[in-house]
């Protein structure tokens, strides 16, 4: 029976080193959730279930980021169309050279002065032509009256002569 006792006390004493104190129990209280927390918990749950997103919202997110980067401009872009565009002086320059709504409005006036002009050239060829053709009929004319010359010469000294016979005769 001694031996019995002894395991006995063995036992308690073993029980004793592994039983829980109040204090054990007081900290374990602490660190354990309340049923309450427990439903607080459950919300926080609930609400992140609700918000947060599943694979397709981020395959959808995925694919609306890959078509924002394959259209939108990187810094290469905004350089590139920075040296393309006209600066306020080149806008100013432009500007200057403009025409105005009054050198515009000249501008059927001019159109009116260029036909006439290009009506003017292309009578130029048919001018120079009928030139050269009263230039050839002038040159007929002054040749044909050059042996008219000769000939009323001719008959100008003929008539002489027959004036001079005749009053040679006259005269015997």
């Amino acid at each position: 029976m001694d031996d019995m006792l002894k395991r006995i006390f063995d036992e308690l004493a073993l029980l004793r080193e592994r039983m829980a104190t109040k204090d054990d129990i007081a900290s374990i209280e602490q660190r354990m959730a309340t049923k309450d927390d427990i439903a607080a918990m459950d919300k926080r749950m609930e609400h992140i279930e609700q918000t947060m997103a599943t694979k397709d919202d981020i395959a959808a997110m995925d694919k609306r980021i890959e078509h924002i980067e394959q259209t939108m401009a990187t810094k290469d872009d905004i350089v590139s169309i920075e040296q393309r565009m006209a600066t306020k002086d080149d806008i100013i320059s432009i500007e200057q050279r403009m025409a105005t709504k009054d050198d515009v409005a000249d501008i059927p006036l001019i159109k009116q002065a260029v036909l006439e002009t290009l009506e003017a050239v292309n009578e130029i060829s048919t001018i120079k032509q009928n030139l050269a053709e009263m230039s050839q009929k002038l040159d007929d004319v002054i040749a044909t009256q050059a042996r008219h010359e000769l000939a009323i010469q001719s008959l100008a000294l003929r008539s002489l002569v027959h004036e001079n016979e005749i009053r040679a005769l006259k005269a015997r």
